[in-house]
């Protein structure tokens, strides 16, 4: 017969949950300490710079009160959705990396936090850009939800890039591999044939293009969620 009785079982099995709590107790705090340092290490000043070009590029016409086609105007605003992209790119950009792979939360979190920041103040850029552009009388008809799709399929594959070239790099700077990335996808993507073009005008093929955007943007997400969560 055993000598483990039933009451030595149980408590056993409750110093093991308790330790259990108490570990992951301890991460969440390790990973909530974290996030400001994080916040303050993320690169933005590159995506404010690439936002601030993106501004301007669109205020010339605002300015001089000049009246521009409708698909002119969205020309304007996807050189401002590549602009702000290159500036993402910057946002994973972590010379530290080494000495946080022995902390005890995973890499994605960090990634995840210099994420929104670069969401939020991306979006900013963009949403500034959008006022901008809509002080002319001739734009109040763009379809600002569809460019607004394709700015954050822009971004988002401007983050996979990034994420690429920090997991490939030792000391984790992305941004060098990422934003060449970047400016051969949207060539390749301007290079598209009509059937499966994504950079098209205001006519017909809006809405199907815009599916695809839709597709585009869907599949990059699970890409850069596959990228940051795998083990290597």
């Amino acid at each position: 017969m055993s000598g483990v009785t039933a009451a030595d079982a149980i408590d056993a099995s409750g110093q093991a949950i308790g330790a259990s709590t108490l570990r992951r107790g301890g991460r969440l705090r390790t990973a909530a300490a974290l996030i400001w340092p994080t916040l303050r290490a993320t690169r933005i000043s590159p995506l404010l710079a690439a936002g601030l070009v993106g501004v301007v590029i669109v205020t010339p016409p605002a300015v001089t009160g000049s009246v521009l086609q409708p698909d002119n105007h969205i020309t304007l605003l996807r050189l401002v959705m590549v602009c702000v992209g290159i500036g993402v790119t910057f946002a994973l950009d972590d010379p530290a990396k080494p000495t946080k792979e022995t902390l005890p939360i995973p890499a994605w979190l960090g990634a995840l936090v210099r994420a929104v920041a670069a969401a939020l103040v991306g979006g900013a850029c963009w949403a500034a850009a959008l006022m901008v552009t809509r002080s002319g009388p001739e734009t109040a008809s763009l379809p600002y939800p569809d460019l607004t799709r394709e700015a954050a399929t822009v971004a988002a594959v401007a983050f996979l890039a990034s994420a690429i070239g920090w997991r490939r790099s030792p000391r984790g700077i992305g941004s060098p591999l990422g934003a060449p990335m970047l400016l051969l996808g949207m060539t390749v993507i301007a290079l598209l044939p009509a059937s499966v073009a994504l950079l098209i005008g205001m006519g017909d093929a809006w809405d199907a293009a815009h599916d695809r955007w839709t597709y585009l943007l869907a599949g990059t997400l699970l890409a850069t969620v596959g990228v940051l969560t795998v083990r290597r």
